[in-house]
């Protein structure tokens, strides 16, 4: 059952991020993660923030759960365990997200994304992504993924009928873009398929 569970969140992965395989005949590339830390200011830091149900009157943090198959990629990054894993099940990771909102509202998020220009075939320079993991659409949870994803269902755009049911993103002063984005995913925790979301935030760097 736990390679099913895999196999579901690969055909979500797959089609964020071009693969969750290794290198294939096909040329598919899950691709590289890498530490960095990145940020927005003015308007696209208050909105990914106040998204995040971040307070936006004085600084705040929150910390978002990565995937499973984004920790993986950490993992194989960092090999940080005492003993050595090779069944795809690396140790959990989080990514601080914290907002300052003086003298500029800055949003900033560390330490890890997948840098899509190593991803095969679709090779996208420039590009960083990181995505959550599945959250139930009975929205039981309290965490900030699940409170964002909540804000999210009620903004225009959304699309019940697609795999990508939202997308929106924002620029900030700099020129960097950040995005948030929405699709469906399916759990299979018992034996027991559930329908629900992976979310992704996204950010273009030049």
């Amino acid at each position: 059952m736990l390679h099913s569970r895999r196999a579901a969140t690969a055909v979500v992965l797959t089609a964020v991020f071009c693969s969750l395989l290794p290198m294939t005949a096909s040329g598919a590339r899950f691709p590289n993660a890498v530490e960095k830390t990145f940020a927005v200011t003015g308007d696209a830091a208050t909105s990914v923030a106040t998204l995040l149900g971040m307070s936006t009157s004085e600084s705040s943090a929150v910390s978002l759960p990565l995937d499973k198959g984004v920790a993986w990629a950490v993992y194989l990054l960092k090999q940080d365990t005492k003993t050595p894993i090779y069944n795809g099940d690396g140790p959990p990771r989080s990514n601080l997200v914290t907002f300052s909102a003086s003298p500029l509202p800055r949003l900033t998020l560390a330490p890890y994304w997948l840098d899509l220009a190593t991803a095969l075939p679709n090779s996208r320079p420039g590009y960083y992504s990181f995505s959550s993991p599945f959250i139930s659409e009975d929205f039981k949870a309290s965490d900030s993924w699940t409170q964002m994803l909540k804000r999210l269902k009620s903004e225009a755009g959304w699309d019940s009928t697609g795999f990508l049911l939202f997308k929106r993103c924002f620029t900030s002063a700099d020129k960097t873009e950040i995005c948030v984005a929405v699709y469906g995913s399916k759990d299979y925790t018992n034996n027991v398929e559930r329908n629900g979301y992976m979310e992704t935030i996204t950010i273009h760097s030049e």
